[in-house]
């Protein structure tokens, strides 16, 4: 019985190691995503404001980037 009572004890800790490392990485690529989303925002605000500056371009074409 005491054998059995250890081995689910270590289960249920390999278990909670493995969700605890999966948490950890769960936030470290949402973190990594977050990064990107706000490089991408950026880099679409200054392609706009590039857009807006730049009277050359087809106003349809203009238009469509904006929107």
């Amino acid at each position: 019985m005491e054998e059995e009572v250890a081995r689910v004890v270590e289960q249920a800790k390999e278990l909670q190691e493995t969700a605890a490392s999966l948490i950890a990485k769960s936030s470290h690529d949402e973190q990594s995503l977050r990064q990107k989303a706000l490089s991408l925002e950026s880099s679409v605000r200054r392609c706009r404001s590039l857009l807006n500056r730049n009277s050359r371009l087809a106003p349809k074409l203009v238009a469509k980037a904006i929107n």
